[in-house]
């Protein structure tokens, strides 16, 4: 039977629920219900209310893709301003729709957060350099007027880039995400949570950056006449540096990457202390791809996040180096939890 009592929530009836994705659809008229509010805003109801309300996880139960615990159910129809006499129904359906679910299906709101998960409603902009005009021509045609002009081949690493703006975007679905090379960015961009995507060479706000953010790292510059390519760090009194491996071990008459050498990095932006900003970049493109799926991969990803949660805490500012491996032309990025792997870390409150 349908709630008759008047009120907002009155006609709103969770007995016909059986499924988690009823239990969001319902849950969703009740946020409609209660004013709208946003993420943050319920995020900040649950605060005074006692509960807590992380956006990340309401996001996710809000849209199906989770299911609540029972006390995040009760916490979020509070927060909503259900009124008390309904919660029992309330609580029946919720045992209906996560009957048989199975534990990594419900949601945990003291659950790790993912690196890559932002503020839901704030503005993510993932950015690389551009190929440079000299070199656009050996990858397709240079001329925009070109019937098969393809703009994405003037980006420097676009495998970086697609494969954080899918992982991005995926995780962050109330989010503005983009992409652009750093030569499109405009003045609000970089008031966004910046995604520097790419090495010294291509993108000139990594090397800006480096300069801004005063970090203990430094990927040399790729040019003809550079004497020597990888990261240096200042490790005490004196530099450290760490090279990539090559050779012309097959005999193809060119230099074989075996190795490379990557640095992420995670810090408050300078240009707008509430939003983040990020680097990931290799002394090579393979190095630049091995860096942004060092933290997305679906088998070290999680293990790799975890190892970093455990070695900076509540650091809002820190980075690492590592190696990163090419195996038979495959991009394996490297494993935070062996040491043989990691060269450097640091970690410095911001």
């Amino acid at each position: 039977m349908p709630l008759s009592r008047p009120g907002p929530f009155g006609d709103l009836d969770p007995s016909g629920v059986t499924t988690l994705t009823q239990l969001a659809a319902l849950l969703r008229q009740c946020r409609v219900r209660a004013g709208n509010p946003s993420l943050r805003d319920i995020e900040r109801l649950g605060e005074k209310r006692g509960h807590v309300l992380p956006r990340s996880t309401v996001n996710g139960v809000l849209t199906g893709r989770r299911g609540p615990r029972r006390d995040l159910l009760l916490a979020l129809l509070d927060a909503f301003g259900v009124p008390d006499g309904d919660r029992a129904a309330w609580t029946n359906a919720w045992e209906r729709a996560v009957a048989g679910q199975p534990a990594e299906v419900i949601a945990d709101p003291e659950e790790a957060p993912d690196i890559w998960r932002f503020p839901p409603d704030e503005p993510v902009m993932i950015t690389c350099g551009r190929i440079p005009e000299s070199a656009a021509g050996n990858f397709g045609p240079s001329d925009p007027r070109d019937p098969d002009y393809v703009d994405l081949l003037t980006y420097a690493d676009p495998d970086a880039l697609v494969h954080l703006f899918g992982h991005i975007r995926a995780l962050n679905p109330e989010n503005d995400v983009r992409f652009a090379r750093t030569d499109e960015l405009q003045t609000a961009d970089y008031t966004s949570h910046l995604v520097v995507v790419g090495g010294s060479d291509f993108n000139e706000l990594t090397r800006d950056m480096f300069s801004a953010l005063h970090l203990p790292a430094k990927i040399s510059v790729r040019m003809d006449e550079t004497d020597w390519l990888g990261v240096e760090v200042l490790d005490g009194d004196e530099p450290r540096r760490f090279s990539p491996v090559r050779d012309d071990a097959y005999g193809t008459g060119k230099q074989i990457l075996h190795e490379d050498v990557i640095l992420f990095f995670r810090g408050v932006n300078p240009l707008d202390r509430r939003r983040t900003i990020t680097i990931c970049a290799g002394g090579y493109a393979r190095g630049t791809l091995a860096a942004a799926r060092c933290l997305t991969d679906p088998v070290l990803g999680p293990a790799n996040q975890a190892y970093l949660r455990g070695r900076v805490g509540d650091n809002q500012h820190f980075g690492f180096v590592a190696r990163a491996f090419v195996i038979d032309r495959v991009v394996a990025p490297p494993d935070l939890t062996n040491p043989e792997h990691r060269l450097y870390e640091w970690t410095r409150p911001e």
